[in-house]
């Protein structure tokens, strides 16, 4: 018996991965009201059943002269055959330490502890939660193919949000990268014009190619792809 389900687990091990590239690279301009703002840079890498996301965020031109400090955030954790189950989320800002946050995900306990300016709290953890960078990588670990709807519970290090997405067939949409088909995900409206927009690029391993943030007060900011690289 023992025999056979190493050889289970021997033919199992390679599907509960598969979905997940070795590695993406990828960057992205950050634009406000049209003016280019930021350049993002992300790379995530798989090792077996392990991942590290990083992803490092530079302002440019007038931002950078006010505002000149990078955010450095990474998400570490295990693929798992229900994609990506983060174990430790870091945001840094170089020059603004205070606006530092972290988040440890205790699956064994179904706990979650987050880390800022405010203290160090602990709260449950639901089942699927992702970090705010991991989230988008899970699109690609799992995506939401022939789904209608999508639930997130995503961890800042300061708090944990959920999302409720509605998610439209494939569209084209343009970017600095090309256009590209994609699946079209969106919240549905608030009491606010706050609203989250993602596209995921369905020829580019479901990798987000644009994100459009809509703000309580109406301001956007968008963030598109400019350039990507997959390695399976």
């Amino acid at each position: 018996m023992r025999a056979l389900l190493a050889l289970l687990l021997l033919c199992t091990a390679p599907a509960l991965f598969a979905a997940a590239p070795a590695r993406i690279e990828a960057t992205y301009d950050v634009l406000g009201k049209g003016i280019k703002l930021a350049v993002i840079k992300e790379t995530f890498t798989r090792s077996g059943n392990r991942y590290h996301i990083e992803s490092i965020t530079k302002p440019v031109g007038l931002l950078a002269l006010f505002k000149p400090g990078s955010i450095i955030v990474t998400s570490e954790g295990f693929v798992t055959k229900e994609g990506l189950r983060p174990l430790k989320f870091v945001q840094n800002r170089t020059q603004d330490s205070a606006k530092n946050s972290a988040a440890d995900f205790d699956w064994e306990n179904d706990e979650l502890t987050s880390n800022d300016q405010a203290g160090v709290r602990t709260a449950p953890l639901p089942p699927g939660t992702q970090d705010r960078l991991s989230v988008m990588y899970q699109f690609a670990a799992m995506p939401p193919r022939g789904k209608l709807e999508l639930k997130l519970n995503v961890a800042n290090g300061s708090k944990l949000n959920v999302y409720q997405y509605q998610i439209h067939p494939e569209q084209s949409v343009t970017v600095p990268l090309g256009t590209l088909r994609s699946l079209y995900l969106y919240t549905l409206p608030q009491s606010t014009p706050w609203k989250s927009e993602i596209w995921l690029a369905v020829e580019n391993g479901y990798v987000p190619c644009k994100v459009v943030l809509t703000e309580d007060n109406g301001d956007k900011v968008v963030q598109v792809l400019t350039a990507l690289s997959i390695t399976q």
